[in-house]
């Protein structure tokens, strides 16, 4: 071996040699970090805090929102009951006792006058007799017949009337007013009156129907009488006559065909005649009540 050889073993041997020292060292190093780890690090007493307590503050807690409250409105108080007060008892009308019919002219008097509304009666109405002759005279309407000697009226003051017009005689209008007292009387009647003095009177009317030998009701008749009157005819022209010795008659045929209640209702006039008629009708309603 030469010198270059022993040079280069001897440097290579210093390296080695460092290279174990050093590990040897690090060794060392760790295996006392290992071993030291095992033990409890010491615990360095620290003095306890006692913790600082703030005072609770409380806050009001905020009301929640909460619906209206609506209030009710307020109940009427209730009233009590009105007392009830039962009605008094009408006091019944006293019941009128008729007459005799031979001895009632003074009641149908009576009677005529209540209905009369202050009116006089004395200057139409025959004396005696009322009921009787108030009957026949219905009987005869009935039949189109004028009896005026039996009717429970006087008989009118004035004559017929006629009137000249160029050579034509005619019914004079003025003859017309004749009639107006009696027209105007029966018109201002109260039918309610009327029907209650005639269901009042009936017994006495029917006796006296009999007396004429009748076996049917004087209602009947009275309704066949009020049935003629309402159906005569009304003229609101003028009408022609024609004189025979001291009578006149009809010029029209058909006129002087009527009956003669019929007749005497264009006599009375269209205006009288009417006022009767609606009288009748009026009449005739009430007693259908």
């Amino acid at each position: 071996m030469n010198s270059n050889e022993r040079d280069t073993n001897s440097s290579n041997s210093s390296t080695i040699a460092m290279v174990m020292v050093v590990l040897v060292i690090l060794l060392s190093i760790g295996a006392w970090f290992y071993f030291a780890g095992d033990k409890e690090a010491p615990v360095a007493t620290v003095d306890p805090i006692e913790p600082v307590i703030e005072p609770i503050v409380e806050v009001p807690a905020e009301p929640l929102p909460t619906e209206p409250v609506i209030e009710p409105e307020p109940q009427p108080e209730p009233q009590p009951a009105p007392e009830v007060v039962e009605p008094e008892p009408e006091p019944e009308a006293p019941k009128i006792e008729l007459p005799p019919l031979a001895q009632s002219d003074e009641f149908a008097k009576a009677q005529l006058n209540g209905l009369s509304d202050g009116m006089q009666l004395g200057q139409f109405l025959v004396p005696d007799s009322l009921v009787r002759r108030f009957v026949g005279l219905v009987d005869n309407l009935a039949q189109g017949n004028l009896l005026r000697e039996q009717g429970p009226f006087k008989r009118l003051s004035e004559e017929f009337k006629a009137v000249d017009v160029n050579g034509q005689l005619y019914l004079d209008p003025d003859g017309y007013h004749r009639y107006d007292a009696y027209t105007s009387f029966l018109y201002r009647l109260d039918e309610q009156a009327l029907r209650d003095s005639f269901l009042l009177m009936e017994p006495l009317f029917e006796q006296a129907y009999a007396e004429l030998g009748y076996e049917d009701s004087f209602r009947d008749r009275l309704d066949d009488a009020i049935d003629l009157l309402l159906s005569a005819p009304e003229m609101d022209t003028a009408i022609p006559l024609e004189s025979h010795s001291v009578n006149y008659e009809f010029k029209d045929a058909d006129l002087e065909s009527l009956t003669d209640v019929e007749k005497l209702m264009l006599r009375m006039g269209p205006d009288n005649a009417r006022k009767l008629k609606s009288t009748l009708r009026r009449f005739r309603a009430a007693m259908n009540d």
